[in-house]
């Protein structure tokens, strides 16, 4: 049964070391999977019905998965160190603040993931998955839904055990509420004036920009930890009613304008918050749309650009109860 799937993700000191951590995460579908290749050797052979069973190897070429969650006001911590180039953690007045920044150069941590999946007859099968590398996020926040944010890791290796003593028990916060468009805000800047927007929809992406096919000839089919091996593109999509308002915004693009974006998340325990914080972004369309039987809206996709100054293009501090 589904109940008694899990899913969870530990820091490793090392990469391809399995954590001895599991950090419980609410993981709403799995999606790790391995991947292999095989080595087909085939040449002139009198007799040969079809390719030889001794003429194939099969190569461990790792895999990938994705990590999928509405996002909690306590417990999210690892899941955006994943996503993020730099992670500052401060404790202080009951509350653990993480501060987690773009960079030109990443000091993300690789990890490893804990995958439970029950068999049909009762059996809890664990898939342990090495070397877990983020590659790509996003961060939705929509009308009548909870905040979701989603990481795809690329891992090096996976083991599966079925051994009772062997599943490592998920650590879940003791009390977490899930961040909802209800607690969700807006801050859209124009030269520094505030334009308002009616948004009915978030969405933010990075893609970071890794090589994970990093494979030699050393004796060894596992690849090397992935790299940063071009520009990460950080985008995202406001949906919003087209109002007077509005209008500057797609002035803005016309114009080829930067603006900043500050999105505020109030958690439902008194204190917690989540802020992420853009200073930077530049429309790249569209016209707003009229229709017969609906209000004209103004979807603006967007690109989020270097400031150039030396802080981050993305911000994210969120901070939560300590049980400390």
């Amino acid at each position: 049964m589904a109940l008694d799937a899990s899913i969870g993700i530990g820091r490793e000191t090392t990469y391809g070391t399995l954590s001895a951590d599991v950090e419980g995460y609410e993981g709403q579908a799995d999606s790790w999977k391995t991947e292999r290749e095989f080595i087909e050797s085939v040449g002139f052979r009198a007799g040969m019905q079809t390719a030889r069973a001794d003429r194939r190897r099969i190569v461990n070429m790792g895999g990938e998965g994705e990590l999928s969650v509405d996002v909690l006001d306590a417990g999210a911590g690892s899941l955006f160190a994943s996503a993020f180039d730099k992670e500052t953690v401060t404790t202080a007045t009951g509350f653990r603040t993480h501060v987690f920044e773009t960079s030109a150069t990443s000091a993300a941590p690789s990890f490893s993931a804990q995958m439970v999946r029950p068999t049909v007859d009762g059996t809890r099968v664990a898939y342990k998955h090495v070397g877990c590398v983020a590659t790509e996020w996003s961060l939705t926040a929509e009308v009548e839904n909870a905040v979701n944010l989603s990481v795809t890791f690329d891992f090096q290796d996976v083991s599966h055990t079925s051994d009772p003593g062997q599943i490592v028990a998920p650590e879940y916060p003791v009390e977490a509420y899930a961040y909802d468009w209800t607690r969700t805000s807006m801050t859209l800047k124009r030269g520094g004036v505030t334009v308002p927007l009616d948004v009915t929809k978030l969405e933010l992406t990075g893609d970071l920009g890794m090589k994970v096919d990093r494979r030699f000839l050393r004796a060894n089919q596992l690849k090397k930890k992935p790299v940063r091996n071009a520009i990460p593109t950080y985008e995202g999509t406001l949906e919003g009613e087209f109002s007077a308002d509005s209008l500057g915004l797609y002035d803005a693009f016309v114009a080829g304008q930067t603006c900043s974006l500050t999105v505020d998340f109030v958690g439902v325990v008194p204190g917690t918050s989540l802020k992420v914080e853009c200073p930077a972004i530049q429309f790249t369309g569209e016209s707003p749309e009229a229709a017969t039987d609906e209000l004209t809206t103004h979807n603006l996709p967007f690109r989020v650009l270097d400031p150039g100054d030396g802080t981050p293009a993305i911000k994210v501090t969120y901070k939560e109860d300590d049980p400390a």
